[in-house]
C-alpha cells in the first residue's frame, strides 16, 4: 500500500490517531503523577494524600484514553459505556477483595491513623510507612527491606503507631536467680542507662523488679528509659551491650531451677514419735 493510499485509508487513519491517543495516555498518566508526587515537599500537604491521589490519577488518564481510542475508530460509546459497566461489574465481583482495599485506602486517608514518615506496627511487620497506594502500603524495615501490606489488612486489624508521641519507651527485662542481691546491679544498669548519649533525662531512666518467673526459678530486672523515635534502636543495642558487660562483671548468676531433697527415713521417724 502506497503513501497515498493510507492517507486516504479513513479507518487506518482513526487506527493511527487510536493509537497515538493511546500512547499519549499511557504516558500523561505516569507524568501527572510524578507532578502530584513533587508537591509532598510543600508545608501542610499530607504525603499518604498525594501518593493516593496520584496513583487514582494515573489509572483514570489511562481509562478515560482507552475511551477516546474506541470512539476514534468508531466504536458506539453507549455501547461501550455499557461494556464498560458490566465489565466493571464482573471485575468488582472477581476482585472484591481488590475492590475493599481501594476502599480501605480511603479510609486510611481519611481517618489517619498514620501517614507517611511514621513507624507503625501491624501483626508480624512493623516498619517507616514510605506510600499510601490505592490498594497497599509499603513500609521500610529497619533492616532495609520493603514490605508491603494490603490496606485492608491494617484497616482490619490493630495499628500501632509509635510516632504519635515525640518519645519511645523501651523495657529491658533481665532474669537473675532468686538468690541473687539485685541492688549492685540495679546501681549499675542506672548509671549505664544515664551515661548513654541515646537515653532522654526526661522521663527519667529507672530500674524496678519486674515478674518471679512461673517455675521459680527466678526473677526479672526490668532496666525502663526513653528515646526519641529516630534513637530508638540506636539507644537498644548501646544498652543492651553495656547491661551484658554489667552482667559478666559482676558474675550475675541467670534462673536456674531449684530441687528440695527430704529424707524419708526422717519423716518416717517423725511419724513413728507422734
Amino acid at each position: 500500500m502506497s503513501w497515498e493510499q493510507f492517507i486516504h485509508n479513513n479507518f487506518l487513519m482513526k487506527l493511527l490517531a487510536a493509537t497515538i491517543e493511546l500512547v499519549i495516555g499511557f504516558f500523561l498518566g505516569p507524568a501527572v503523577k510524578r507532578l502530584i508526587l513533587r508537591l509532598h515537599n510543600r508545608k501542610g500537604v499530607d504525603e499518604g494524600v498525594l501518593t493516593f491521589t496520584g496513583s487514582l490519577a494515573n489509572i483514570l488518564i489511562r481509562i478515560i484514553a482507552i475511551i477516546i481510542a474506541l470512539g476514534q475508530i468508531g466504536v458506539d460509546m453507549s455501547v461501550a459505556v455499557g461494556a464498560f459497566s458490566a465489565l466493571g461489574l464482573g471485575i468488582s465481583l472477581a476482585l472484591k477483595d481488590n475492590m475493599s482495599n481501594v476502599a480501605s485506602g480511603l479510609q486510611i486517608l481519611i481517618t489517619k491513623p498514620f501517614k507517611v514518615g511514621d513507624y507503625i506496627a501491624c501483626n508480624e511487620c512493623e516498619g517507616t510507612v514510605v506510600s499510601i497506594e490505592i490498594m497497599f502500603t509499603t513500609l521500610e524495615t529497619f533492616d532495609n527491606q520493603e514490605v508491603v501490606i494490603p490496606n485492608t489488612v491494617l484497616i482490619s486489624n490493630s495499628i500501632t503507631n509509635y510516632s504519635c508521641y515525640p518519645s519511645r519507651r523501651l523495657v529491658i527485662k533481665v532474669p537473675v536467680s532468686l538468690f541473687v542481691d539485685p541492688k549492685e546491679f540495679r546501681s549499675e544498669a542506672q548509671k549505664a542507662m544515664e551515661a548513654c548519649p541515646y537515653v532522654l533525662k526526661d522521663p527519667k531512666p529507672k530500674t524496678q523488679i519486674g515478674d518471679y518467673l512461673a517455675d521459680g526459678s527466678g526473677m526479672e530486672i526490668n532496666l525502663v528509659c526513653y528515646s526519641t523515635i529516630e534513637q530508638f534502636w540506636d539507644m537498644k543495642f548501646a544498652l543492651q551491650e553495656e547491661i551484658q558487660k554489667i552482667r559478666s562483671s559482676l558474675a550475675l548468676a541467670a534462673p536456674t531451677d531449684v530441687i528440695a531433697l527430704s529424707s524419708a527415713s526422717a519423716v518416717v521417724k517423725e511419724t513413728k514419735g507422734n
